[in-house]
């Protein structure tokens, strides 16, 4: 008996309708503000050292590890604007609403706006070819994927890109600025102009005050290492949930529990939590967006005893196998070419 793909399994809406109301029941949608304000605190504290380093020293050595620090603390931060765009921060829509804003742009130099556009789209499909702008990406995960795409891929691309994603990962930071300012300019309004200026603004302040407390040669080095981290700590975030599960084409119709089925946990622990803000718990996030990020480990019990009952597969591994399998869908894909 061949197994059942990801794509294939459906339940009532009224099981996430019993899913949902237990998980409300047990109070997992309450607001976690001690938490949250702990995670902010060590952002801000890593960002203030990040400055103080930039001060202290003008050695190339200390400054790439400082490099380092600042993409991390960055990305802590981003994943903060993530919590607040998903309303799972504070009880007030609004209050959410304005800091995401001001942390994506201010603090992350990208555009909340976009992000919102982009991420809820992927949360209604995930994985569903034609609908998740998440899929839409130069690497590709299944064949029907491929033949959509120019002669150029196919015949450069494709059969390499087992080995150029893990080149391409180092540029995801870049390639959502320039994202981000495509996407405001071509949907301009007065929103898109205050997006604008608080992405100029954070662009301003990390150059000039980098070109002014280190040699030019040193503070190139330092904001190239920077942008180039963020964006291998991003996709090494996000990448692992998603790419390389089963896809849904694009006359299929989604289902709720394709959250689930075309979903991919990680094994979680303390640090492992702090490092990807809770994204660990990917199904959790999808089934529960506007959850905060510290009751997904509760809401996981009855998740699993809702697909334990229904015999639904519950995809959890650790973070290096996911990356393998990642490797392995995308050279699979790439066999085909080559």
């Amino acid at each position: 008996m061949s197994r059942k793909r990801g794509s294939e399994y459906t339940l009532p809406d009224t099981a996430y309708k019993t899913l949902l109301n237990s998980v409300t029941t047990a109070g997992l949608f309450k607001r976690t503000y001690w938490a949250h304000g702990v995670v902010f605190f060590t952002t801000v504290m890593g960002l203030f050292l990040s400055v103080y380093l930039l001060q202290l020293t003008d050695s190339l050595l200390v400054q790439c590890f400082n490099a380092i620090l600042a993409g991390f603390f960055t990305v802590q931060l981003g994943l903060l604007g993530h919590d607040l765009s998903h309303r799972g921060v504070f009880v007030s829509k609004r209050v959410n609403a304005v800091l995401a804003v001001l942390v994506w742009g201010l603090g992350c130099g990208l555009s909340e706006g976009r992000w919102f556009f982009k991420h809820n789209a992927h949360h209604r499909a995930p994985n569903h070819l034609g609908h998740d702008p998440d899929v839409d990406i130069p690497f590709v995960f299944s064949h029907e994927q491929a033949l959509l795409r120019p002669n150029f891929y196919q015949r450069y691309i494709f059969p390499r890109q087992h080995l150029l994603f893990w080149v391409g990962i180092w540029f995801v930071y870049p390639y959502n600025i320039l994202n981000s300012m495509r996407f405001l300019l071509r949907t301009f309004s007065w929103h898109s102009l205050l997006e604008i200026m608080l992405m100029a603004i954070h662009f301003v302040v990390v150059f000039s005050s980098t070109f002014w407390l280190l040699p030019p040669l040193t503070a190139f080095i330092f904001n190239s290492l920077v942008l180039l981290f963020m964006g291998v700590y991003m996709a090494m975030i996000f990448a692992p949930n998603h790419k390389g599960e089963d896809m849904l084409a694009p006359t299929q119709t989604p289902n709720w529990v394709h959250q689930i089925t075309l979903t991919r946990n990680l094994f979680s622990n303390p640090f492992l939590s702090y490092i990807f803000g809770g994204l660990e718990y990917q199904i959790e996030h999808h089934l529960f967006p506007s959850m905060s990020r510290f009751q997904y480990k509760k809401a996981q019990y009855f998740v699993k005893e809702l697909c334990a009952k229904n015999a639904i597969p519950y995809h959890e591994t650790t973070w290096i196998e996911s990356l393998r399998l990642i490797h392995h869908s995308l050279q699979q894909e790439a066999s085909r070419w080559s």
